[in-house]
């Protein structure tokens, strides 16, 4: 009986490539939340993450990595050009507000805050937006975000710099 649980994720992308869908859904299972999450961040809307979820595990289905590659970078490197390619395709549209009210009871006020840090998100350039929600709400290093960019390291931590700077001055307003 195979371990999908405890098997890396390279293993099992190897698995279904071999012709093991299970092992495509346990890779699902695995690494979909936290994409997910990151994508309604990055982009404020729950619909379109879903969106460029799926778009991001088709084309994973339809890849071929080799064994250097790492199959949660590679994720996150594709979904973000996605999301680039929205934001190129929609820049005349204004972004969601905020994400929607949660249906599990939080206080309002956790709510308004939560809303209120999504619009300035929302106001920061996406090259900015990008590398301070890796960071802070992925809980990547730099080194990992400036792998899933595929920019270097100075370049990420400048543009994290930046991104900090200007919602510093989002907050005092």
């Amino acid at each position: 009986m195979i371990d999908y649980a405890g098997a890396e994720p390279f293993e099992l992308y190897q698995w279904f490539k071999a012709g093991d869908e299970r092992a495509f859904g346990a890779l699902y299972e695995r690494l979909s939340p936290g994409l997910y999450n990151y994508l309604a961040r990055l982009l404020g809307d729950h619909h379109r993450a879903e969106d460029v979820l799926v778009e991001t595990f088709t084309k994973l289905a339809r890849s071929n990595l080799d064994e250097r590659g790492k199959v949660k970078s590679w994720l996150y490197r594709v979904a973000t050009n996605q999301c680039y390619k929205w934001f190129r395709k929609n820049r005349e549209l204004c972004l969601a507000d905020g994400l929607p009210e949660p249906e599990n009871g939080d206080p309002p006020r956790d709510i308004i805050r939560e809303n209120n840090f999504q619009r300035m998100l929302n106001g920061l350039p996406e090259t900015h937006k990008v590398v301070v929600v890796l960071k802070f709400y992925e809980e990547l290093t730099y080194q990992e975000i400036a792998e899933v960019l595929g920019i270097p390291l100075g370049t990420v931590k400048s543009r994290m710099h930046d991104g900090l700077k200007r919602l510093r001055q989002m907050m005092k307003k």
